[in-house]
């Protein structure tokens, strides 16, 4: 299955669970081990799980789902959080249905989760196009890089 309009995602296909519950679509989320409703931006959040865990080697256990935080009184939940094997946050990914522009608009969204958050990594993904930025928060430069790093 292919969800999203048919449309073919830049991460790898992989084998998921999915069940039907009222009429509706749910997929299996390994990490929060639990099924959640089938939606466009669901769909990215799971194949880029899997390609972090099964291509890159990022081990389960180091990866949060819908992490809450707060940023000026409002709480906020990012999509994914990876952390390294010290604990620490690596990556903040926001994910986005395929038909969402990544723009400057999703970017300042997830700049403001760096605010709370100070990951190494910022990615922005709606399964068609991947964003990804190094952070050096000492020197406050922003890198783009071309691949997702690899858990070491």
């Amino acid at each position: 299955m292919n969800s999203s309009n048919n449309l073919q995602l830049i991460f790898p296909e992989f084998e998921y669970k999915l069940t039907k519950k009222e009429g509706k679509l749910f997929i299996y989320d390994p990490i929060a081990k639990k099924y959640r409703a089938l939606s466009p931006e669901e769909w990215v959040r799971q194949h880029c799980l899997n390609f972090l865990t099964n291509h890159l080697g990022y081990p389960a256990t180091n990866i949060q789902i819908e992490r809450a935080f707060k940023v000026n009184k409002l709480v906020r939940r990012t999509d994914i959080q990876v952390f390294n094997s010290l604990g620490e946050l690596l990556i903040i990914i926001e994910c986005k249905a395929p038909h969402i522009e990544i723009n400057d608009i999703t970017f300042q969204q997830i700049s403001q989760y760096q605010q709370k958050n100070v990951a190494k990594y910022l990615a922005l993904t709606n399964g068609l196009e991947n964003h990804i930025f190094e952070i050096n928060a000492t020197e406050n430069l922003t890198n783009k890089i071309n691949q997702f790093p690899a858990y070491l």
